[in-house]
């Protein structure tokens, strides 16, 4: 689509158009635009007022004199998001960025946002998930996610025969259960079981931070709940050089059956309660 359909679409009439491209040219004076736009001086002044309150245009005085331009590239992308959101009906807090190719990156923020991508992530069926996570995780999906939710997040993953693979540090599994306390370890440790194939694992020095990265064939979801963010990175060559990290790390990390390993932790954590009862 040419500029001139573009700007079509924006609604703006023949001369806010002309007054616009001239804008793109350098001319940044109603002297210097009227000019190359054969439109009016007066015609010119309300045109660039309409301009600047629409978020398109905006102005500055030098040396006395008020020179305009273009309104700086974010404001310009903030206003055609707002319209793009309104007509979709988009959720605040999510924003997307078009890339070049077919690639995109949506950018979620704010707890309602970041829910909305994590059901996102659920609706994957039959597909391999890669994932990694920092070990100060868990406070930030309690407070934007909960306890509950959690677990429903892994029955729906489980239920779309979703096979994940992790990069853990050692001992994560009874690390995680052992913070939870027996009760709450005990009941996520069922609900995980038959939600991961395999996990590799290697220094706990590795897992400094409060970051984590879900990775599915065409999409990559770079969370950070504690910032109430999720980055989602659709069809780009970004997440094949993060698939290539992951294929290198996998290749000389420990590797563990999950699903056998928390079958043994379960069976060892029931027998302990009932020691004790």
């Amino acid at each position: 689509m040419d500029t001139t359909e573009t700007l079509k679409l924006l609604g703006l009439s023949k001369k806010e158009q002309k007054v616009l491209a001239a804008l793109q040219t350098g001319s940044d004076t109603p002297v210097k635009l009227t000019k190359v736009t054969d439109v009016s001086r007066t015609a010119i002044y309300a045109i660039l007022q309409n301009l600047k309150k629409r978020g398109i245009a905006a102005s500055h005085t030098k040396s006395g004199k008020k020179h305009w331009s273009l309104a700086p590239e974010r404001e310009i992308e903030e206003v055609l998001y707002a319209a793009k959101r309104t007509l979709l009906k988009i959720p605040e807090g999510r924003e997307e960025i078009m890339g070049l190719s077919d690639s995109m990156v949506i950018v979620h923020r704010g707890k309602e946002a970041v829910l909305e991508a994590l059901l996102s992530i659920t609706k994957h069926k039959h597909e391999r998930l890669y994932g990694i996570q920092g070990n100060t995780v868990q406070q930030g999906w309690d407070n934007i996610v909960g306890p509950e939710k959690i677990n429903e997040f892994n029955h729906d993953l489980r239920k779309n025969d979703v096979i994940t693979e992790a990069i853990l540090p050692y001992d994560w599994f009874e690390d995680h259960i052992r913070d939870l306390g027996h009760m709450e370890g005990l009941k996520w440790a069922k609900g995980f079981i038959g939600r991961a194939y395999a996990a590799y694992l290697i220094d706990k020095k590795y897992f400094e931070h409060a970051g984590q990265i879900f990775m599915f064939k065409d999409s990559l979801y770079m969370m950070a709940m504690n910032e109430a963010l999720v980055v989602e990175i659709r069809n780009s060559e970004l997440q094949k050089m993060i698939k290539q990290m992951f294929s290198f790390i996998e290749e000389f990390a420990e590797k563990v059956d999950v699903n056998e390993r928390l079958s043994r932790i379960i069976e060892h954590m029931e027998t302990s309660k009932l020691e004790k009862e």
